[in-house]
């Protein structure tokens, strides 16, 4: 049995959006250093374009990180939502004892 869960992964995920944002500033940033870039040496030009190329890579790898995981994770919770269920209320009901328990062992150190 599949269950189907429509729209489990947004159009506007935020991690990609961040991304497209930072592509923008990139391109902001590129167009400063090309307006700025005329007052400037040629070596300071050079790296700044080459600062600016490796930026734009590292948002795309970014990019491309996200989107493979958003599909990996999505492809694993069609495979197995109930075990993956169960598995987050486990970590839930553990989570709750662990600070249950610290809260019980600090009101009873302050008595």
């Amino acid at each position: 049995m599949e269950v189907y869960y429509k729209n489990l992964i947004s159009k506007d995920a935020s991690l990609e959006k961040l991304v497209d944002d930072l592509l923008q500033v990139v391109q902001g940033a590129d167009e400063l250093a090309q307006a700025a870039g005329e007052r400037l040496p040629e070596e300071h030009k050079q790296e700044i374009a080459s600062r600016l190329q490796r930026l734009k890579e590292g948002c795309n790898r970014a990019r491309q990180h996200a989107i493979g995981s958003a599909q990996a994770t999505d492809k694993l919770l069609r495979q197995y939502p109930y075990w993956l269920a169960g598995a987050a209320f486990a970590f839930g009901l553990l989570a709750g004892a662990l600070i249950f328990r610290g809260r019980r062992a600090d009101s009873c150190t302050e008595d």
